[in-house]
């Protein structure tokens, strides 16, 4: 069985989202989803503006989703779980992985993968969709 990871913030869940961990379970047989806790949500002032219960609970709810838990990030759900695979958005092939993933990947035997081309909606660009309205 092949286990992917997938973690985010997932605040203001979007298309863009749901493409993504579509994607993820794809590329496996089982997915597991990181969910960023409030306090370590680095996205700037009144960030998270949904909290990270209801994240958590939104992201347990799809369908693609066999398992959702709350990690400070990406890096320790990678260190506890050491999934086979380790999947994040193509905007992150465009940005780069921090050296601290692709490092405990290369070192543990984890595949680090992309999703397809996906719409580069984000939360920012909703967020100020909604100031304008």
């Amino acid at each position: 069985m092949r286990v992917v990871l997938a973690a985010g913030c997932f605040d203001l869940f979007h298309v863009a989202h749901l493409r993504y961990l579509q994607n993820a379970k794809a590329m496996g047989d089982y997915l597991i989803v990181s969910v960023t806790k409030d306090k370590f949500v680095g996205k700037g002032e009144g960030r998270p503006i949904v909290p990270e219960a209801e994240r958590l609970e939104i992201v347990q709810g799809l369908s693609c989703v066999d398992e959702a838990r709350l990690y400070r990030d990406g890096v320790d759900a990678l260190r506890e779980l050491k999934p086979d695979i380790f999947c994040k958005g193509d905007d992150w092939k465009q940005r780069g992985l921090p050296a601290e993933i692709t490092d405990f990947c290369a070192s543990n035997g984890i595949k680090i993968a992309f999703t397809n081309p996906n719409p580069h909606v984000t939360t920012g660009k909703v967020i100020e969709r909604l100031k304008c309205a």
